[in-house]
């Protein structure tokens, strides 16, 4: 059944440069912020028939995973070129967010990004958060605002403020006006002041679709690119749209559909608790404090690996400093440090996150509370070392004594902190 557009939606208003870079800022959250709860729903993902499911049900699981996966190196692509959309413009890089769960009033209403397992639910919230401009869709349920809000502020304001959009789509189209209005206004020269060679591009790192942005030109086919991937371009039915974003998770909706048809006791995720935290929270909020000691020491781990990763990006990012061998060591060692967290996530959806056992852990993407970017490049080349040893050395231990952490984490971690010292 064709879902009704809203073609009457307002435009996100841009005044300056400033507020453009508020609103590249929270896209870069958003995308961030995706990322991960698309690969914590397929670290949830069921692995052998061991666990309750056929083999024909498997297949699909792991074809559910494989496509998961990829949507979430596109979100990475996606956080990629918006941030270097807010290089060409002069703003630094931007790779924090808010820890999970979000909290209201955060970003828009309409846009609640929590850690969940892949429940039937939980998909259904993919294709509301992926749908085009426009469509009119419920949000799904267990994932529905806890507050009603506006975000928009009544009048223009020279401080940056936040705006209210529907979808992603509504957002970039109000990133894309902001350019070409300030263009048009003071010059595409004056706006674009950025030194395209701190921005991040495929002889960093290998991503498809990834590229400088220079120039207005440039800026629209980095947000057509992002567009494009999300929801599958600007018009709702495109032919050419099945590799979207929105268009696989609503094919796998329909799968899954038909394995509950066949069987209403399927389920393709492992019992993995929703909206994990590592620290005893205030208010609970539907949260689940990991503190079995097993699985709170492997979150730990894949936590500080995780923060070493952002430094890592964001040292390779966006300054003018160094040759380019020095920035292909950060980057490379953040790529590397994925793996890592890839290892221990998996781990931690077999581990009980607490004493009653009856939900297992998952990696939070805990964010350390210092800035990421570390701008005096001697010392924050030997402060990355220098954490590399100590999460090697705290991974040897945890290795020695639990098998769900995989010995060769702590050597990975080494040899990076080798590399790092080399460039002192």
């Amino acid at each position: 059944m064709e879902k009704p557009f809203n073609t009457d939606q307002h435009d996100v208003r841009v005044n300056d440069r400033e507020q453009l870079i508020y609103l590249l800022t929270e896209a870069a959250e958003i995308e961030h912020g995706l990322m991960c709860t698309y690969l914590y729903a397929g670290w949830s993902l069921k692995r052998t028939v061991d666990e309750g499911v056929t083999p024909e049900q498997l297949a699909s699981i792991e074809r559910w995973r494989k496509q998961i996966r990829g949507v979430a190196m596109e979100e990475m692509v996606h956080l990629a070129m918006v941030n270097n959309m807010l290089m060409s413009i002069g703003s630094p890089p931007h790779f924090r967010r808010q820890n999970f769960p979000v909290p209201p009033g955060y970003h828009p209403s309409s846009l609640v990004v929590r850690l969940a397992p892949l429940t039937r639910d939980t998909l259904a919230h993919f294709i509301y958060l992926e749908r085009p401009e426009g469509m009119e869709m419920a949000q799904a349920r267990g994932f529905e605002s806890p507050l009603d809000y506006e975000r928009r502020s009544p009048t223009s304001t020279l401080t940056p403020t936040a705006e209210d959009y529907d979808t992603v789509g509504h957002l970039y189209r109000g990133i894309e006006q902001g350019f070409e209005q300030l263009s048009a206004s003071m010059g595409e020269a004056i706006l674009f002041i950025g030194n395209p060679e701190a921005q991040l591009g495929r002889d960093l790192m290998d991503l498809d679709g990834l590229f400088a942005v220079t120039d207005l030109a440039s800026a629209r086919k980095a947000i057509e690119v992002i567009i494009e991937q999300g929801e599958g371009g600007r018009e709702s039915r495109r032919p050419d749209a099945a590799e979207s974003h929105f268009a696989r998770f609503s094919a796998m909706g329909e799968q899954y559909d038909a394995f509950l048809r066949e069987d209403p006791g399927f389920v393709p995720h492992r019992a993995l608790a929703s909206d994990p935290v590592m620290l005893a929270p205030i208010d609970p909020c539907g949260t689940t404090h990991v503190e079995a000691l097993e699985a709170a020491r492997v979150l730990d781990l894949a936590n500080a690996v995780y923060g070493l990763m952002l430094r890592l990006l964001a040292s390779g990012t966006g300054m003018e400093r160094g040759t380019a061998a020095r920035r292909r060591v950060d980057i490379d060692g953040a790529v590397g440090l994925m793996h890592v967290i890839n290892s221990l996530a998996v781990a931690l959806t077999t581990l009980p996150a607490d004493d009653q056992g009856t939900v297992c852990a998952g990696m939070n993407f805990h964010l350390p509370r210092s800035a990421l970017a570390l701008p005096q490049r001697h010392a924050g080349t030997l402060f990355m070392a220098e954490r590399a040893n100590e999460i090697a050395l705290a991974l040897d231990t945890a290795a020695a004594a639990w098998p769900a952490v995989d010995a060769s984490l702590g050597g990975q971690l080494r040899a990076l902190a080798a590399q790092l010292q080399e460039l002192t």
